[in-house]
């Protein structure tokens, strides 16, 4: 047995009862012993999980710790991950919208319009925001067939076709 004991092999010697020999020809833990030792030293400390008064003695707990340490870091990144998805999924209409407004502000700017007429186009830019949540009716429009196009201008128009003298005795195909 050696005299000068320092370092994490020397402890754990010491904590499996298989000692170095004096002349430092051999002896001591086994590696595989010695490598789920480095190993679990590397992930308390990658995992921040750190050295507590519990720790494992023998190399199946040890095995068992990192596996749970494992587990427990990709949960922890897969949460996080989800989370900062939600929130720039949050953010990104009210950013889509700010862009859009500077694009609009960028244009009376370079047009030089005036403040009334800026105002007016400042405010019908705000409520067709908010009507329409920045969605491009047109273009979602033209993505159907132009059958179903028809039908949808007909129920999206009804009211004036329906109020408008104009149109009561129109039947549906002209209406189309």
């Amino acid at each position: 047995m050696m005299k000068n004991k320092i370092g994490w092999l020397d402890a754990l010697a010491d904590a499996t009862q298989e000692y170095y020999y004096a002349n430092n020809t051999g002896g001591g833990p086994s590696i595989k012993s010695r490598y789920v030792t480095a190993l679990y030293f590397t992930f308390t400390s990658l995992t921040s999980v750190g050295f507590g008064n519990v720790a494992p003695n023998t190399d199946a707990e040890k095995i068992f710790t990192i596996c749970v340490m494992l587990v427990g870091s990709l949960m922890y990144a897969s949460i996080f991950g989800n989370v900062s998805a939600i929130i720039q999924r949050l953010y990104s209409g009210t950013a889509r919208y700010h862009t859009q407004m500077l694009r609009v502000r960028e244009f009376i700017r370079f047009h030089q319009i005036p403040n009334p007429l800026r105002q007016r186009l400042e405010e019908y830019f705000q409520h067709a925001w908010t009507y329409t949540n920045g969605i491009d009716m047109n273009s979602v429009l033209k993505g159907f067939p132009e059958c179903l196009q028809a039908d949808i201008c007909l129920h999206l128009n009804r009211n004036l076709l329906t109020n408008c003298s104009a149109f009561e005795a129109a039947s549906p195909g002209c209406l189309r």
